[in-house]
């Protein structure tokens, strides 16, 4: 249906790939990975801007229809993943006059065209399980998730395909997988398709393959839903600085009133939002956050972290309100705490304060972070209970 062709641009032509789509999606990824490229689900339709060039073409009506429908995000898998359900159906013509007729610009919305074929975007629920001829019983056992690891599809049905072989993520995480008698319960891993939902039940009793296994449809739903439902909210403070941005003028001459600029709370947050990249706006400053290991705990229980403005005892002050599933450890704590403030410094903080907002008061800056020892940042009750005593002090 389309020809798919790459080469690196400054190697030998023995590094020429070309073969016709669709093919096995692991014999692509094989020969793909043993000539150094990326794996198909990485390599981009658009190879502009890399060391590699890709060709796609097509001699069929209903492979051109499809490469004129194609945008830069489009990855060779999905492209693959698309051609092998297309060419299994009965109704090619039927399915290149919608393709050809339409205003479609990504494999997404191709999909979307012909929801009954593609399971994520039907209007019907769609499970895959196995299905007992006439049970007798249907008897189920206790399993405690102990830890969730999403994959990608493709190593999801590698993982399925061969469940008695050999699994990293299954010898890296085996101690934690056992059955405690006294309670007649198995402690399990869960392995789930990012991008599909389903997963699979791992209890290995020591091995480093799924010794006990069990399929589970929709188990990223699931999942999520238990995450939502035991998400407890963590809000740090800290004293932020607000000054007129005058060029050339010394700062300290230029600091506001904090209480003074307190009717602008609203203002701020908006403009604090408008400034974040795309990217911020779902999980805030763990968008930049990078795991020490596979057991991290805050990559594993921090959702996200917001930074916004609010009045307290009269003052703008700075809070990073986060969501957390259950409760980290006062080392994990005191980890996230730092790591915030790196952000307030040099980070998130430094990006902020380098632009300007537009006030009836002038052009403003506002700057989450200071080196005076006077700043902190420490959990809400505390710092509530650090001002009310300033405030009792004072008078």
């Amino acid at each position: 249906m389309i020809d798919f062709t790459i080469h690196h641009k400054k190697e030998p032509l023995n590094k020429v790939i070309a073969v016709e789509l669709p093919m096995n999606a692991d014999n692509l990824s094989d020969l793909l990975q043993e000539l150094g490229y990326e794996p198909p689900e990485k390599l981009k339709v658009n190879s502009k801007g890399k060391p590699y060039v890709i060709e796609l073409n097509s001699d069929t009506n209903m492979g051109f229809a499809i490469l004129e429908r194609l945008c830069d995000n489009d990855t060779i898998a999905e492209l693959n993943n698309l051609c092998t359900v297309i060419c299994k159906c009965s109704d090619q013509d039927y399915i290149y006059q919608t393709i050809f007729n339409s205003d479609v610009r990504c494999i997404n919305d191709i999909k979307k065209l012909f929801a009954d074929r593609f399971m994520e975007f039907s209007d019907k629920l769609v499970l895959n399980t196995s299905l007992e001829r006439k049970p007798n019983e249907l008897a189920v056992k206790g399993c405690i998730i102990e830890k969730a690891i999403p994959v990608s599809h493709r190593k999801f049905e590698a993982i399925t395909k061969a469940p008695l072989r050999d699994e990293p993520l299954i010898a890296e995480n085996k101690d934690i997988m056992y059955f405690d008698s006294k309670y007649n319960m198995y402690h399990c891993l869960l392995i789930y398709d990012r991008d599909f939902g389903d997963g699979i039940v791992v209890e290995s009793e020591g091995s480093d393959y799924a010794r006990y296994a069990q399929y589970v449809p929709q188990a990223k739903i699931i999942y999520e839903q238990h995450r939502s439902t035991h998400i407890n909210e963590l809000r740090l403070c800290c004293p932020i600085e607000i000054y007129q941005h005058i060029y050339d003028y010394p700062r300290d001459n230029c600091i506001l009133d904090n209480a003074d600029m307190a009717g602008y709370a609203d203002d701020i947050n908006a403009f604090i939002y408008e400034n974040d990249l795309p990217a911020e706006h779902e999980r805030g400053l763990m968008h930049w956050y990078h795991p020490e290991g596979p057991d991290d705990e805050i990559a594993e229980k921090v959702q996200s972290a917001h930074c916004t403005v609010e009045v307290i005892n009269g003052e703008l002050t700075g809070v990073i309100t986060a969501k957390i599933i259950g409760e980290l450890s006062d080392e994990s704590m005191a980890k996230f705490t730092d790591y915030c403030v790196g952000q307030l410094s040099d980070g998130w903080g430094e990006s902020l304060e380098q632009k300007y907002m537009r006030t009836e008061c002038g052009e403003i800056n506002i700057s989450f972070w200071s080196d005076d020892e006077s700043w902190a940042l420490v959990p809400e009750d505390e710092y509530l209970s650090d001002n009310t005593q300033d405030m009792e002090m004072s008078m």
